[in-house]
């Protein structure tokens, strides 16, 4: 079975881990400085916090920037239960909003009265930011690209599957001191003088030193992606499918949609590709509310694989199997 996703770990890696381990240091320390450090660097902004999740960054970024509790937060409807869980973990509310032909926060869409914004860039593909207002970017399937600069602050995650990985893991970036050093002090609740709701939030130093390694391969991931991305794109064209921009997209899923969404996903697993809806249940079908874009992407749009360790063979027989189902 050609696998839907894998993350790509090797030597460098492993070692990397080896040396943390052997050396006794295990929880937050210099690795985790010196990843914080890289990864701001790599994405243009003066702050990283390193986290245990992406979930725990944006949860960090929500309240770094004032969202309080009953205040309004717009997500968009087309996205996981990740964002909405990070709202209600700041005891605010989500306000979904429904998205557009590129699946993205449709421009426009999120009410004025809401506190923030969260701008996923869904599948890779940079989504339109609002104007003014307080916008968290969430980053984490367009890491590496050209998205994550000029938000007020942006989240990713390195979950296994992600575009690079420490296993689990997020960050919180921020050109603004003030919501660094939020972030910062509430990320670990020991050893203080003072209380106010804390978390134990913090990243380890193995994650931390996987994660240096594979920032560092991370423009090569992304080539790699795009490559294949390309390599689709010029098979599938003229098939009855919509497919995704080329344009500025680091395809951490490539996606096409379908009305014959389901007899395309059975027809690969018969032929040993695991392929998969992008968004397993999307915000609106936790929260109800009627979103005919988030509806029509839930309903028709398939990943297919996509990812540096994918085989030229494996290439070929997505592509072949996909041509095959069109006739």
């Amino acid at each position: 079975m050609i696998s839907h996703s894998k993350p790509c770990i090797g030597d460098e890696e492993i070692a990397a881990a080896g040396r943390v381990l052997a050396s006794g240091r295990l929880a937050q320390g210099e690795e985790v400085a010196a990843f914080e450090r890289e990864c701001a660097a790599f994405c243009g902004r003066r702050h990283a916090v390193a986290v245990n999740s992406g979930t725990s960054a944006l949860h960090l970024a929500l309240g770094a920037i004032g969202v309080a509790p009953d205040d309004a937060v717009a997500v968009p409807a087309y996205a996981c239960a990740a964002l909405i869980t990070a709202v209600s973990l700041q005891h605010a509310r989500p306000v979904l909003c429904d998205v557009g032909e590129d699946y993205n926060l449709a421009p426009g869409s999120a009410p004025h009265e809401c506190a923030a914004v969260i701008v996923p860039h869904l599948f890779g593909a940079p989504a339109s930011l609002p104007a003014s207002g307080a916008v968290i970017e969430d980053i984490a399937q367009s890491m590496g690209g050209d998205t994550g600069r000029t938000a007020p602050v942006a989240v990713t995650s390195f979950y296994a599957t992600k575009l690079m990985t420490t296993g689990e893991g997020g960050m919180l970036l921020t050109d603004d001191e003030a919501l660094a050093e939020y972030a910062r002090d509430r990320r670990d609740y020991d050893n203080r003088d003072d209380f106010v709701e804390r978390h134990p939030y913090k990243m380890t130093e193995f994650q931390a030193a996987i994660g240096r390694v594979q920032l560092h391969r991370l423009p090569a991931f992304i080539a790699r992606r795009r490559a294949i991305a390309a390599r689709y794109h010029e098979a599938f064209a003229g098939l009855p499918f919509r497919l995704p921009r080329l344009a500025r997209h680091v395809f951490f899923r490539y996606v096409v949609a379908t009305p014959e969404r389901d007899r395309l996903q059975a027809h690969l697993e018969r032929c040993g590709i695991e392929a998969k809806r992008p968004v397993y249940r999307p915000a609106h079908h936790y929260l109800g509310g009627a979103f005919p874009g988030a509806e029509t992407a839930h309903r028709e749009c398939l990943s297919l694989p996509i990812y540096p360790a994918l085989l030229e063979t494996e290439i070929v027989r997505v592509i072949d199997s996909v041509r095959h189902f069109s006739g």
